[in-house]
């Protein structure tokens, strides 16, 4: 049930806090920054930070932990500044939103949970009700209709600029050479010596080399990638792999095997089904790729400056 929660928690951190966020500093709950005749307080950033906190210390731990954990809260409080901002400013702009627009946003996340039941209970167990994140929602959506009007709807991407960027970034648009390739893994271990393993190796190459489908002995032996998938891995670009299987496998010609290859966890043999040349990829292939990073690009620098001016017109004191 944890992961429903963290799904429930993404939608409602996104402005910055749960049911507290916006109230009066209460005893003991210290107030972090004041945006004009609102608050963000110590409880606001920790209910933000809290899941995000139990994230990374799946990852890191001791100096590295804290170190991370105080970035993330460095960056967290100033997002909740600039969610205030925006949303003091779709207020102040009347943004409307509809209730159907609030009951589709509910609907959304309620369909995440396995039932109704375990969504109404997900929300009770954080100390929220239904009025409590209908009102969340109601922000959030004024929020990012305010942000499609002043940013997504005023950047404009012209043909010349999709083809000016084509041609001043060549390296992007490359496709390497490539192959088709189904792979056959024997691992040694402790149960398994590595010479057990070589000699197990070495047989089924043979049985390759007899003419033995190589999917069906991926299925019967592999311990490795997609066995149950005939050990097919699909198209790899050259540089993807080991340098060692590297090597080898683009020497291969298509339909071809590789001998067994020792690593320090088995034995690995290859074969390459099809390959393909490197090549350019043509502007009528990725115009819309192009046209997709040339409007983030505008978007993220128009956001930038927009937020910038926000901040500049508005109070804002970090306590």
């Amino acid at each position: 049930m944890r992961a429903y929660l963290r799904i429930l928690s993404v939608f409602i951190i996104a402005i910055g806090c749960l049911a507290v966020c916006g109230q009066a500093s209460g005893f003991g709950n210290k107030i972090l920054v004041v945006v004009n005749d609102e608050v963000i307080t110590q409880v606001d950033l920790d209910v933000a930070l809290t899941p995000v906190t139990n994230e990374l210390k799946k990852e890191f731990s001791g100096d590295e932990l804290k170190a991370k954990i105080e970035e993330t809260r460095d960056e967290i409080l100033n997002q909740m500044v600039e969610d205030k901002l925006i949303l003091q400013e779709a207020k102040r702009r009347g943004v409307v939103v509809d209730e159907s627009e609030i009951d589709e946003r509910l609907k959304d996340v309620e369909m995440r949970f396995p039932s109704t039941g375990d969504f109404n209970d997900e929300v009770e167990k954080i100390g929220l009700t239904i009025t409590i994140l209908r009102i969340r929602y109601k922000e959030q959506l004024m929020m990012a209709k305010l942000v499609t009007h002043e940013i997504k709807d005023k950047v404009v991407v012209t043909p010349a600029e999709i083809s000016d960027y084509y041609d001043k970034h060549p390296e992007e648009f490359g496709a390497p050479e490539s192959v088709h390739l189904k792979n056959i893994m024997i691992r040694f271990d402790e149960a398994t010596t590595e010479l057990l393993a070589k000699q197990k190796a070495d047989d089924v190459y043979r049985l390759i080399k007899e003419g033995r489908d190589f999917s069906d002995l991926a299925k019967q032996y592999s311990q490795g990638a997609k066995a149950d998938e005939g050990g097919d891995l699909g198209f790899i670009p050259k540089g993807q792999m080991r340098e060692e299987f590297d090597k080898v496998i683009f020497a291969l010609k298509a339909g071809e095997a590789s001998p067994p290859i020792k690593t320090d966890t088995g034995y690995y043999i290859f074969k390459v089904e099809e390959k393909k040349d490197a090549y350019s990829q043509p502007l009528s292939e990725v115009r819309d790729n192009v046209e997709n990073t040339i409007f983030r690009e505008k978007a993220q620098k128009r956001y930038k400056e927009w937020i910038a001016k926000l901040k500049r017109d508005a109070f804002i004191q970090f306590k």
